[in-house]
């Protein structure tokens, strides 16, 4: 069974098992952080030339140890995690 959930979209949060990302404040982001500073590879950026838009790594999120590092480098707070 795939571990990761589908990603639900409402008003442009896409929600994970328990990742949050809010896609319309990614579009604003020149630096992603969120690929940057997570040491377990959780996060893509796909779209960096146009319309950027952070992603879970399929299969990834159980890897995530929760240590909000992502959270606090995302200047736009785009993320949250539950």
């Amino acid at each position: 069974m795939n571990m990761m959930i589908e990603a639900e979209k409402k008003d442009g949060i896409e929600s994970y098992k328990f990742h949050h990302i809010d896609t319309r404040k990614c579009a604003y982001c020149k630096d992603f952080l969120c690929e940057k500073a997570c040491f377990r590879n959780i996060y893509t950026v796909v779209d960096k030339e146009g319309s950027p838009r952070c992603t879970i790594v399929p299969d990834r999120e159980d890897f995530c140890v929760k240590c909000h590092i992502c959270t606090t480098q995302c200047k736009f707070k785009a993320l949250t995690i539950d």
